[in-house]
């Protein structure tokens, strides 16, 4: 506006007329026009956001990616992500006794739940595979303390999956639903990954196949939870638990230590915990008859339980050795 002005201005003092209302209208609409373009522009970038990510991302998450679109790139890079994996445990022989309308029902209701509190920590939910659920912390967007939501994350599934046991018993016939969590934090391709025509935006690589594993590896303790050591270490403290041993999964060669979460730092520690890691020393120092005493004294606790008839059952060859390791035979 301020040139037509000063031109008509100008004009004037050399006595000619110049018109000044077009001039500043097509200004003043040109103006207004491009504001207008931007904020629909605007909404529909926000909009297509939403629509595309709130199924498996948070709804802080997508407004943080609406103000930098940029975090969201096509094709993969390499990331250190946290990285959650659940299933139910025996859900298929329950699936098979229940009508198929039920069925779909009550698994939507258990996926809606624990969805819920998966993005209540900000993470991104990968995908469902009938009853379990894959997700991860730290893609698209960098979060510093990634091991610790995912962490946060499979102790609320827990608590709400224990809150709603009756709620589903009754659904269920009375069979519980019991759920097994594994997490491992790793480097892993992520983005979105797949055909030209169809992709997801998913993760690919060992660290992801690990905490798949160690999801599968609390068959053999009973456990609810197991987090692997890389993603213990990285809670810095954040939680009370316990050191569960040493697994060698399918697939794998190394042993991996696994850890369970047990509850925040800000609840009182567990008063058992300190005998479960004298049972423990005990295993580690070869004393294997005072190891299978000291789990023993613990019938309550699956894990505990899980070392005491494993060790018995040591205990009756004729020369009884074991370095603690568990060699995991399935997934």
């Amino acid at each position: 506006l301020a040139l037509p002005a000063a031109a008509a201005v100008a004009a004037y003092g050399a006595g000619w007329w110049l018109r000044l209302a077009e001039p500043a209208a097509a200004a003043v609409l040109a103006l207004a026009g491009g504001t207008v373009y931007g904020y629909v522009t605007e909404g529909r970038r926000r909009r297509f956001l939403q629509r595309a990510f709130s199924h498996y991302l948070s709804p802080a998450v997508i407004e943080r990616l609406v103000e930098d679109p940029s975090r969201l790139e096509l094709g993969g890079e390499r990331r250190e992500l946290s990285i959650f994996f659940s299933d139910l445990a025996g859900f298929s022989t329950l699936a098979e006794g229940l009508d198929p309308r039920r069925l779909a029902a009550l698994l939507n209701d258990y996926l809606s739940a624990m969805t819920e509190l998966i993005l209540a920590e900000e993470g991104t939910l990968d995908k469902y595979e009938g009853d379990a659920i894959v997700a991860f912390w730290n893609a698209p967007l960098d979060q510093d303390d990634h091991a610790r939501r995912a962490c946060a994350a499979a102790l609320a599934c827990q608590e709400r999956l224990a809150a709603m046991a009756e709620h589903f018993r009754t659904r269920t016939g009375g069979v519980p639903l019991r759920a097994r969590i594994g997490v491992h934090s790793g480097e892993v391709v992520v983005g979105n990954l797949g055909s030209r025509t169809r992709f997801d935006y998913t993760v690919l690589g060992d660290a992801a196949n690990l905490a798949s594993r160690l999801e599968g590896a609390n068959k053999a303790f009973g456990s609810k939870i197991l987090v692997s050591e890389a993603t213990w270490r990285a809670t810095a403290g954040a939680f009370h638990g316990r050191e569960v041993g040493e697994v060698v999964v399918v697939g794998r060669r190394q042993p991996v230590r696994v850890f369970e979460p047990l509850a925040p730092a800000a609840a009182p520690p567990p008063p058992w915990l300190a005998d479960w890691q004298s049972a423990l020393a005990a295993l580690r120092r070869g004393e294997l008859e005072d190891a299978r005493r000291r789990f023993a004294a613990r019938p309550q606790d699956p894990v505990a339980r899980a070392y005491a008839e494993r060790l018995a059952a040591l205990l009756a060859e004729d020369e009884p050795t074991w370095d603690g390791v568990w060699h995991l035979d399935q997934k």
